[in-house]
């Protein structure tokens, strides 16, 4: 007889995102995962009390995969890399996306989550060392609103070429208007102030 397999925690959340990016999180069972692996539903369970937990774990490691998209160096601007990376996670994890950010924040609070991580790293843009961590946060909402929108078309399949130049222009295009109206406020308010 054959040795058994043996399937680790890793292998089992691997299994899992691939159910979840193929057939979308409601259809997230121990048994579509077990089929994943070619394996009975006693891997899963030897590695998670419940589906819910494999759910919520899976919801963690793909929290992970959205801010190592968003901290990578798609440019030279750490703010544009932030909405870009956002963007391509959409373009390239539909599922995921859309169940982490367009069903509802059912999850944990995930949307505050990720921008919170994404509020740390905005004062290593040297654009915005002047802003108070309010203006940056305004700032980041503004471009929430914009980003999540736009990834949320790429997602559905409304906007088709999600290559990356394409994100990347668009990103400029709206982000230039709403970070030039940013600091000619800061600009402004200073002026004032200074009167």
């Amino acid at each position: 007889m054959p040795p058994k397999t043996k399937y680790d925690r890793e292998d089992v959340i691997r299994a899992a995102l691939e159910v979840v990016e193929e057939e979308g999180f409601s259809r997230l069972t121990a048994r579509r995962v077990a089929a994943r692996l070619g394996s009975s539903t006693a891997p899963i369970y030897q590695h998670f009390a419940t589906i819910d937990e494999l759910a919520m774990t899976m919801i963690g490691e793909t929290k992970k995969m959205i801010l190592d998209y968003t901290s990578r160096p798609y440019t030279d601007r750490i703010f544009l890399n932030m909405g870009t990376g956002l963007a391509m996670f959409a373009c390239q994890h539909r599922e995921l996306y859309r169940a982490l950010l367009l069903e509802g924040d059912s999850y944990g609070g995930v949307v505050g989550e990720v921008l919170e991580a994404l509020e740390k790293k905005l004062p290593e843009d040297k654009r915005f060392t002047s802003l108070s961590q309010n203006e940056r946060r305004v700032l980041l909402n503004k471009m929430w609103m914009f980003t999540h929108g736009f990834a949320s078309l790429i997602c559905v399949g409304l906007i088709k070429d999600c290559g990356q130049k394409q994100i990347i222009d668009t990103l400029l295009d709206v982000g230039s208007d709403v970070i030039g109206a940013t600091l000619a406020k800061r600009v402004n308010d200073n002026n004032t102030r200074k009167r």
